[in-house]
């Protein structure tokens, strides 16, 4: 969630179960958003606990996969004639449908209230090769959902700013966003290939990170800010450090992964109207001069596809503001940018996310994940500066670096230093921990074994307590 927190305070091993208001007390995010947490923690697992991984009502069951097979259930699911004969058509040129209905996937409810074509998800044309539709023909394969939240601000949904407060945004939105997706069975695979392959084949190890402030010298005084603190910027903030080419931590530039940070939790957005080659038209230039754009800056391209798509944008530096046109221009590190035209803004809602690093040229603009040992030499050296006293650490011990694979650290004045679990004992060593997000969830739909035999629904099924009037 790229909003404007103050901090994540929701932490499910304390066993909170709610949040206790206090008169005359100072009001912050952070206790309004874990109050949802907990009662949203507590609806999930108890979904869970009853319904299972997966499941769906029996009798509005979502994500029926439709192909030429049962090409009729497109019938009894579209009333539009027109968009249905659209449906039809496409299902018998190849393509597939997917059925309308609710779906629970780690008690998350999940719901799609119109048929929509495989081709037709957002994100679909960043979708890796070997599963675009016309690499998925008779070839084995367990198709799945893929579920998570995206974080929406009125750049995305305009309908969610008041009109009244003439500009200014209020609250923002998680929104529970899904995609159907389909894993072809490795050649290597030597398990049995059924549903319960889903696990296998999404399960990776998850990369580690660890931070700290640099100096060691605590605060003594909370009314004067010793210059000796650890954290020595001027206001408190909530980093975030995000990867942006995943992969592995590699000796080669053009392939190693690499991330980017922001100091504002990459809140810093600028909707764009227009983009083509290095100019970019933009709705506004930010509230004031500490959330604008400056010269030198480094920005990200990015849109609903790009973001659907799970992939990042790419990295530009700002080379000059015009204040008076709305206008910037950009030096792309790679290549070219996208281009945007005023259409774009209403369908698309592409942007510019301000990211508060220095980025580097060969690495696309973005910073290189230089991974040390989890040993005494390993934790003495990788120690990578952000500002102000702000230092993380990437532990080899992790595995794959997935794009958008992030961490939060808020960084308090008060303290002078950041907010970080620290190891048991006298060393006060910072925790290397796995990334706070973005937290996946997945469902198996279907199995296809290919070669002529048939398929499998992997759904659940919910049977409904059927209520017996008394007499």
């Amino acid at each position: 969630m790229k909003g404007d927190f103050t901090r994540d305070t929701f932490d499910a091993a304390k066993h909170f179960s709610r949040v206790l208001m206090q008169q005359g007390r100072v009001q912050v995010d952070a206790d309004w958003n874990e109050q949802t947490s907990i009662l949203l923690h507590y609806l999930h697992t108890l979904a869970k606990d009853i319904l299972g991984p997966y499941a769906g009502p029996a009798n509005a069951m979502g994500f029926d996969l439709i192909t030429k097979d049962n090409i009729a259930k497109i019938d009894a699911m579209e009333p539009d004639p027109v968009r249905r004969e659209a449906l039809r058509k496409k299902v018998e040129e190849g393509d597939a449908a997917i059925g309308t209905g609710r779906y629970y996937v780690q008690g998350v409810l999940v719901e799609n209230l119109q048929a929509i074509l495989y081709t037709e998800q957002t994100g679909y044309l960043y979708f890796p090769e070997e599963i675009k539709l016309e690499n998925l023909k008779n070839k084995a394969l367990l198709a799945y959902l893929d579920v998570w939240e995206r974080h929406i601000t009125y750049v995305e949904d305009d309908h969610i700013r008041e009109v009244a407060l003439g500009g200014p945004d209020t609250c923002t939105r998680a929104q529970v966003v899904w995609q159907v997706k389909a894993l072809l069975r490795p050649e290597n695979f030597d398990q049995a290939f059924d549903c319960q392959s889903l696990d296998t084949l999404l399960s990776r190890q998850l990369p580690k990170l660890r931070a700290r402030a640099l100096q060691e010298k605590p605060v003594t005084d909370l009314c004067v800010i010793s210059p000796e603190s650890r954290y020595r910027g001027a206001e408190n903030q909530l980093y975030r450090v995000e990867v942006h080419r995943g992969g592995f931590a590699t000796d080669n530039p053009a392939t190693s992964a690499t991330f980017k940070w922001s100091r504002e939790n990459g809140s810093v957005t600028f909707p764009i109207l227009t983009l083509s080659d290095t100019t970019a038209t933009l709705e506004n230039l930010g509230r004031d001069n500490c959330l604008g754009l400056k010269q030198g800056d480094w920005v990200e391209a990015i849109d609903d596809n790009v973001v659907m798509g799970g992939q990042s944008g790419p990295l530009a530096q700002v080379e000059s503001v015009d204040r008076d046109t709305l206008t910037v221009t950009l030096k792309w590190a790679v290549s070219h940018g996208p281009t945007y035209v005023e259409t774009d803004s209403l369908t698309s809602h592409p942007l510019l996310r301000r990211w508060d690093h220095q980025g580097d040229p060969d690495l696309g603009g973005a910073l290189e994940i230089n991974d040390q040992d989890n040993s005494n030499a390993g934790l003495g050296i990788g120690w990578i500066n952000l500002e102000d006293g702000v230092q993380i650490w990437f532990s080899k011990e992790g595995g794959e670096y997935r794009t958008g694979d992030y961490w939060l650290i808020p960084a308090r004045v008060a303290t002078g230093d950041v907010e970080w679990p620290k190891e048991p004992g006298a060393n006060s060593l910072p925790v290397a921990i796995e990334p706070h997000g973005p937290r996946h969830y997945y469902a198996p739909l279907f199995l296809e074994l290919g070669e002529g035999q048939p398929g499998r629904d992997c759904r659940c099924e919910i049977n409904s307590l059927q209520c017996i009037p008394s007499s």
